[in-house]
């Protein structure tokens, strides 16, 4: 029999107060109402209620401060909280309420709330996972969005978890899971789960690489490409709330006014439901816009209260779609034209396993033009992905673009058309290259045999330049072309097995790399790149404080090198350690300021000193204080 519950409801300006006493006091519930500046705390601990119902208004900041507190608090952050607002956009902020319900709100729905309230469920500081529940979880979300979890991050998902379950006050995982999966009434929980298990944060213009590299180099040429027809598709995948697609659209009005006339479609999508509608809502706060020059506020926005509203002409330029890519038909689907200018995946495919990277990213060149741009994030790249695009990197970023399509020129050898050691060909080559005969070997001395340049013998040193340059520029099979001359001339370079087993572990052939590692080791325990590869390895396995303590004996050996700085902060990023992860990044900041000018920082991927240190200093920024 459900139990009697004591309902605080707290209300300014929408007027629910009265409709809501009359319903929950007639459901038999004890009810009391006051407006926000008598809901004071210690009035709400001595009431000692069940339920705390909060209306919100449009742009309200008493009542979002009052939400806040109610949320930090010691007692009362333990009191199950159902909002009732006009403002759509507030549920994508409140992740953790019990409910949320846009005004008018939803009779029957707040029924069904309080039914579940009833029950005996309490707030739970603390939930067990099992292993096989979380199996359950994680291939649930893997086919309805793709997400996913491996060891790396497992955190994220536990938390997501725990959150919800602690919000709906479920007893257990396969309660939630049950709720998640065969309860008719779940409210959209679906995509509340997916919105505390991607990265929803961003800002205007929040790429200044990304930005200078379409203003100077994509967008001309795009426009070059395409002026006989005035047409330029745009596509943002994973575009969270706005942001990305309209500073591309406020990029465009600001600096193409040749554009005048063409017919630009900007496509927007995204798996987050609440995302998306703050997206076309288009009202953003002051955090949003921390990045963008006041001038451009000032042109694009209109302030209300401590909000901007987007002018009606930058975002009448973006269409707001709900699309999965997972369960998407790409190239079929239709939300999206076949004719793709510039595409932008930034930070999307970080949660996506490999084969299914593979697969969207050839997707994405299906429906990209001839010549057309990808941009992805900075920690994404296509090594061991595709070989359709070939990357550039302009005024400080860098970006892909799909190669050319051409038509492969069949040149067949037959040999020599003559007699034997005949040196004229049927068509002469641009390079004399020596040719392997079929026929008998020629006898000493005789002066038709076919003469050879003299190739010279490359060293050592070259080789391994050529084959990291090659590496870095992910041209893996030159690269393993390379490493393998060179250890035929020494197979027992350091140097050299290292790289082979870099290019083992790209292709996920861990087991391999291992040994190439430890080969590596043997010949040179104090190589620190050696133990760079060790900790790599045990990074892509998950394994990540043994990971730790293999970057720590890189800096042992060499306390300026800086990728094991960075990657030790990605490895703490994903065990949830803020405080070290900050103090990694500066660690890597200060190696980066003192190494010495060079083309590109050995094993970033071919990064530049000067966009590494842009990279970290804006992780530095968005890194939450611990």
């Amino acid at each position: 029999m459900p139990h009697r519950l004591k309902i605080f409801v707290i209300d300014d300006a929408l007027n629910i107060g009265q409709e809501l006493l009359g319903l929950l006091r007639e459901a038999g519930h004890e009810v009391t109402c006051r407006p926000s500046r008598q809901a004071l705390t210690h009035t709400l601990v001595e009431y000692q209620p069940n339920l705390i119902v909060l209306g919100m208004s449009r742009y309200a900041d008493e009542e979002m401060d009052l939400y806040r507190r109610l949320r930090n608090h010691r007692q009362l952050h333990l009191v199950p909280m159902i909002i009732i607002s006009d403002d759509a956009s507030l549920e994508y902020e409140m992740l953790d309420v019990f409910d949320f319900q846009v005004r008018p709100f939803d009779r029957e729905r707040l029924r069904i709330c309080l039914e579940r309230l009833s029950g005996s469920r309490k707030y739970l500081p603390a939930v067990s996972f099992t292993d096989a529940d979380l199996s359950a979880v994680k291939g649930f979300l893997l086919e309805h969005s793709g997400l996913h979890f491996s060891q790396h991050n497992h955190r994220i998902l536990e938390r997501g978890l725990l959150r919800r379950i602690q919000a709906l006050r479920m007893e257990s995982l396969p309660a939630y899971f049950n709720y998640l999966t065969a309860t008719l009434d779940n409210f959209d929980e679906g995509n509340k789960l997916l919105g505390l298990l991607t990265v929803g944060e961003t800002s205007f213009f929040r790429y200044r690489s990304h930005r200078e590299a379409l203003l100077h180099f994509v967008i001309p040429r795009l426009i070059a490409q395409n002026k006989s027809h005035g047409k330029l598709r745009i596509w943002s995948a994973g575009c969270s709330t706005g942001e990305e697609p309209y500073s591309l659209a406020i990029l465009l009005l600001e600096n193409f006014p040749e554009l005048v006339g063409w017919d630009i479609q900007i496509l927007a999508t995204d798996i987050n439901k609440r995302s998306l509608r703050q997206a076309r809502e288009g009202v953003y706060g002051e955090r949003s816009l921390r990045t963008m020059e006041s001038s451009l506020r000032e042109r694009y926005f209109q302030k209300v209260d401590k909000h901007f509203l987007l002018s009606p002409q930058v975002r009448h330029m973006v269409r707001f779609d709900y699309l999965n890519l997972q369960t998407c038909n790409l190239p079929e689907e239709r939300h999206i034209n076949r004719d793709i200018d510039l595409l932008f995946c930034r930070n999307v495919l970080i949660y996506f396993e490999l084969e299914t990277i593979r697969r969207l990213v050839a997707k994405f060149s299906q429906i990209l033009n001839p010549q057309g741009f990808l941009f992805m994030g900075h920690s994404e790249t296509m090594q061991n992905v595709s070989d359709q695009f070939q990357r550039h990197h302009q005024n400080n970023a860098f970006f892909y673009q799909k190669k050319e399509s051409s038509k492969t020129k069949s040149v067949l050898t037959r040999g020599l058309s003559g007699k034997a050691g005949s040196t004229e060909t049927t068509t002469p080559p641009p390079v004399k290259v020596q040719v392997k005969s079929t026929e008998a070997p020629k006898v000493p001395g005789d002066t038709a045999s076919v003469l050879v340049p003299k190739v010279t013998r490359r060293t050592p040193e070259q080789l391994y330049a050529e084959a990291m340059a090659a590496f870095e520029r992910e041209k893996f099979a030159a690269s393993a072309l390379l490493f393998d001359e060179l250890l035929g001339q020494q197979p027992a370079n350091a140097k050299a097995l290292v790289g082979k087993g870099l290019l083992l572990a790209n292709q996920g052939k861990y087991s391999d790399a291992r040994i190439s590692c430890a080969r590596a080791i043997k010949e040179d325990d104090l190589l620190a790149e050696a133990y760079l590869l060790r900790g790599l390895i045990l990074d892509m396995e998950g394994l990540l404080e043994r990971a730790l303590v293999e970057y720590q004996k890189v800096l042992w050996l060499e306390p300026a090198f800086v990728m094991a700085h960075y990657l030790s902060a990605r490895a703490h990023d994903r065990l949830a350690d803020t405080d070290k992860k900050r103090r990694s990044l500066r660690n890597t900041v200060r190696a980066l300021e003192q190494s010495a000018e060079q083309p590109t920082i050995p094993f970033s991927g071919g990064l530049s000193r000067g966009v590494f240190l842009e990279i970290v200093h804006r992780e530095l920024t968005d890194a939450p204080h611990g």
